[in-house]
């Protein structure tokens, strides 16, 4: 028996003028869709942990982002499923 496909779940997403104008930019430069690059953002970012989340969200005070930047660089890469297969860029 052939399995069912899942139903995509559909987030509405409001940007303003400016950020409209400049995510069609990005999508336009790499001739992705606003879904496909929507997609591989959430993707990287879920992938992240907690601290880097809260650095992302502007959650971490300014002062403390480069330390933790530099922590999470002493730790080395790791792979996740957002880079598995990728090549550095």
């Amino acid at each position: 028996m052939a399995q069912q496909k899942k139903k995509p779940t559909i987030v509405s997403v409001y940007l303003t003028p400016q950020g409209k104008a400049k995510l069609d930019k990005v999508c336009a430069d790499r001739g992705m869709t606003i879904k496909a690059v929507l997609c591989r953002l959430l993707d990287c970012f879920v992938a992240l942990d907690r601290t880097e989340q809260a650095i992302v969200l502007g959650q971490v005070e300014a002062r403390h982002v480069r330390t933790l930047a530099d922590l999470i660089g002493r730790r080395g890469p790791r792979k996740t499923t957002a880079t598995a297969g990728r090549g550095a860029r």
